[in-house]
């Protein structure tokens, strides 16, 4: 009876229950610390992907109303043609899909202060390197890399990352819309840069990837 009552009274975690617990908690913390940063990557390079799909959409109607052509322009200006041309209503949403989170539209205009995405993305003669987060088709001027787009769009880089923003991959699209990762490890292995350095790799003729040698974010 004594037993059972001193059983019953009993409240709380001894020492020793505290410390497993508190072992396991900071187990299970950092553990959170080091996937956060992967999983967050990985969500935005997810993003990445619906919006250049979302942008392949924009250039398939694009092409319905110019004669199944693709854009003449080059580099960002080729994947904004259609908004240039206004095929889709300007409004902010729709100016998103061309701004990954990994490189959001805030960050590209830093300090300017007052302008909207719609407003940024109308000034066409302002466009330049590294206006929005992704490079667009460029043939460097070699006009087979435009035969080659016409002939085998499955087979031709349109649209990738304009630089590498993710930590464990790049992202591409080709002109038949499939969607695509190049790796980190490749990356590295393949140009020598390695993420956490300062040099940075810029997709463009010349980058030394095939599968980024047909984009530029000029």
């Amino acid at each position: 009876m004594i037993s059972k009552l001193a059983s019953l009274g009993r409240k709380g975690f001894t020492l020793m229950e505290m410390m497993v617990v508190l072992v396991i908690i900071g187990i299970l913390s950092t553990y959170f610390i080091v996937s956060v940063p992967e999983w967050i990557d990985k969500g935005n390079m997810t993003a990445s992907e619906q919006n250049m799909s979302r942008i392949y959409m924009t250039l398939t109607d694009y092409k319905a109303g110019n004669k199944n052509v693709w854009p003449r322009e080059q580099g960002q200006k080729f994947f904004l043609s259609p908004w240039r041309a206004k095929i889709f209503e300007h409004t902010p949403q729709a100016a998103n899909m061309y701004f990954s989170p990994s490189l959001p539209f805030e960050e590209l205009v830093g300090e300017e202060e007052g302008i909207t995405i719609v407003e940024y993305l109308d000034d066409w003669d302002s466009i330049g390197p590294g206006y929005t987060s992704y490079a667009g088709f460029s043939t460097g001027g070699d006009n087979a890399i435009r035969a080659s787009l016409r002939k085998s769009p499955g087979s031709t880089t349109i649209l990738s990352d304009g630089e590498w923003i993710h930590r464990s991959a790049m992202i591409y699209m080709r002109g038949d819309g499939a969607v695509a990762r190049y790796n980190a490890i490749d990356i590295e292995e393949m140009t020598g840069i390695e993420y956490e350095s300062e040099d940075k790799f810029y997709p463009g003729p010349g980058c030394g990837i095939p599968q980024f040698e047909t984009v530029s974010n000029d």
